[in-house]
């Protein structure tokens, strides 16, 4: 092509360029207006089919009710009449709910017809609120009678006035789906049953709230349709879902947006290739220029590159040899070695010409480890510091620490794996982990003999509480702090009323699982800073650090009491176990450990003469019997 030709050629590409957007743009205008207009005109004849048929189904709803409702108050106005007439024996007063019917006045309510149930208040108050209103005699009204389990439940009130007023009524209840035919609720329609003033009396369906699963609810929205029912003076409302009558439309529109889209995009794919042709023939004699320009930049850099390998390949062997660390280059098409250091050689045991080809999986202990590592370096390029094991030509195995990278040697790919020998650390490692292994179990059984014996040289045998001489150190270690702090502290001196009786009557191991059944009650029962030990036999102390004379004195009768209310069961017998119990506290009585004890002692044994069961608290010092 000459150049006046590239000259014409770049200047007819140039008008193309400006002209092709502008009637590009004008198809389209004509193209999505078509589709909007089309997509109206289907949604408003969607609107008025759904219009139509919501007045047809209501029709049909309304006959159905009224006709059931009326037939209904036929067959109750019998109830209003005196006497037991066949007609009433024989009715089954259908659709009333279990054909339950009640007469309900200003005082009371009697059931009349149906398995006996009786109303509940609030039907009863609604009824007589009602009758209140000064209704019209012989009326057929429906009240809201829902529940959370039956929330489409009405109540029908039939009322019976008189000159005198209105004084009772006939009552029922009736389940909305019971007044419907079961083919009308086949659709699932949204139904609001109102009264005069507007208000709700039930609900039922989901309303339109699905539409927003298909289009906006705008482009769907349909006013309920409405009709007052002729039985009873309410108002039937019903929207029908639009799922069945938008689904066709929605079809359509994807059918009718993907065709018109599939227009569009066709015409955007033919403007960019007819736009990068025209882009081509503009941007050419400039190309051919850059090109030439670039290539004979390429070709200094190439030599210069080639200049820059032959010293690098030169100085390669030099320098990989002075490196003490095992160096091998592998190939990365065959994975074989290329070339290895004298540090490799060394290490491997193999002389440089024995390496030379051999397969890098021959080099590792397990084949599986090859291949996780070579997954991982095709996926991230390069490897560090991982502990491998090889193996080397005396069939020693070699524990390492290996990294490898990829790289390019000599125009080809290749890896090159760097490796230090790590097999005497390991073995030290090794051999400290065993030793610390060794020295955790001996201490761990150190800290269970040690648990062991404080177990053995504080804890009752028997019982598992605090052993006479842990109780009596714990115990005087509170009293001095309270003593210190000027604090309230009691004692409590307990011990367990015809104990020989059951050992005698059961048995000494009976008698020793009563002791333990007795004391898991009392330690359960008692607060948390409390001290409980066994002194001996069936004898037992409490110290209560905190509580007064007459704290103390309600804590253990509580305990007492809870005791001695309930049946151990111990080998098949059910036993009442008590105890007699004594009280004493340190203002009152003694700042000394032993004199508390004995003074409490002492009231333990005055309770035991009273008549065992009880407790008794210590007599003040003053008071005290000399």
């Amino acid at each position: 092509m000459t150049p006046p030709t590239l000259q014409q050629a770049e200047q007819s590409a140039l008008r193309m360029s400006r002209l092709l957007p502008v009637l590009s743009a004008l198809f389209l205008l004509l193209l999505w207006s078509v589709v909007v207009e089309t997509l109206g005109e289907r949604a408003t004849f969607a609107r008025q089919r759904i219009h139509t048929e919501q007045h047809s189904w209501l029709n049909q709803a309304v006959r159905g009710i009224d006709t059931r409702l009326q037939a209904l108050r036929e067959d109750l106005l019998l109830y209003r009449q005196p006497g037991d007439g066949l007609a009433r024996q024989a009715n089954g007063l259908y659709p009333l709910d279990s054909g339950r019917l009640w007469l309900v006045n200003q005082q009371e309510q009697q059931q009349l017809h149906g398995e006996l149930l009786t109303l509940d208040s609030a039907a009863q108050d609604s009824v007589r609120l009602l009758l209140k209103q000064q209704p019209v005699d012989g009326k057929l009204l429906l009240l809201d009678a829902s529940t959370p389990r039956e929330p489409e439940r009405l109540q029908i009130v039939i009322p019976h006035c008189d000159q005198g007023g209105c004084q009772a009524a006939l009552t029922g209840y009736v389940r909305f789906s019971e007044l419907l035919d079961s083919d009308l609720l086949a659709d699932a329609p949204y139904i609001i049953l109102t009264d005069s003033n507007d208000n709700a009396l039930l609900s039922r369906g989901n309303g339109p709230q699905k539409l927003e699963n298909y289009l906006d609810s705008k482009l769907w929205h349909s006013s309920l349709a409405q009709a007052e029912l002729a039985s009873v003076p309410l108002r039937l409302s019903v929207r029908l879902p639009p799922e069945r009558y938008a689904e066709p439309f929605v079809l359509f529109a994807l059918y009718l947006i993907g065709a018109a889209t599939l227009m569009s995009g066709t015409l955007i794919v033919i403007l960019l290739r007819v736009g990068r042709r025209l882009a081509f023939i503009l941007q050419r004699s400039e190309e051919v220029n850059q090109a030439t320009h670039l290539l004979t930049l390429t070709n200094n850099s190439l030599r210069d590159r080639l200049r820059k390998l032959i010293e690098e390949q030169r100085d390669q062997q030099t320098l990989i040899d002075t490196v003490q660390v095992g160096v091998l280059l592998i190939d990365a098409e065959h994975k074989i070695v290329i070339t290895a250091n004298e540090a490799a050689s060394r290490l491997l045991g193999y002389t440089r010409q024995a390496l030379y080809r051999r397969t890098l999986e021959s080099l590792f202990t397990s084949p599986d480890q090859y291949r996780q590592l070579l997954a991982l370096l095709q996926e991230q390029q390069q490897l560090s510091e991982r502990e491998v094991e090889l193996n080397t030509r005396h069939g020693e195995r070699l524990w390492s620490v290996l990294s490898m990278r990829a790289l390019l040697f000599r125009e080809r790919s290749a890896y090159v794996l760097s490796f230090v020998d790590i097999t005497d650390r390991l073995l030290h490692a090794q051999r400290l982990e065993e030793e610390k292994q060794a020295t955790e179990r001996a201490l761990s059984q150190l800290q269970s003999t040690q648990h062991e014996l404080y177990q053995r040289a504080t804890c009752d045998d028997l019982t598992g509480i605090a052993n006479r001489r842990h109780f009596l150190s714990g115990a005087g270690k509170a009293l001095e702090l309270a003593r210190l702090d000027n604090q309230p502290y009691a004692v409590a001196v307990l011990d367990i009323d015809h104990f020989k009786s059951i050992n005698d009557s059961y048995g000494h191991a009976t008698g020793d699982v009563a002791l333990q059944r007795m004391t898991q009650h009392i330690a359960a029962a008692l607060p948390e800073p409390a001290l409980f030990g066994r002194m001996g036999g069936e004898e037992f102390a409490i110290t209560l650090p905190g509580y007064g004379l007459n704290e103390a004195h309600a804590l253990m009768d509580n305990i007492r009491q809870g005791l001695a209310a309930q049946a151990l069961p111990i080998d098949n017998h059910a036993l009442h176990i008590t105890f007699s119990a004594g009280v004493a506290e340190r203002k009152r009585h003694s700042n000394q450990l032993s004199e508390l004890l004995k003074i409490a002692d002492h009231a333990m044994y005055q309770a035991k003469h009273n008549g065992r069961n009880r407790v008794e608290s210590a007599l003040p010092a003053q008071d005290s019997p000399h």
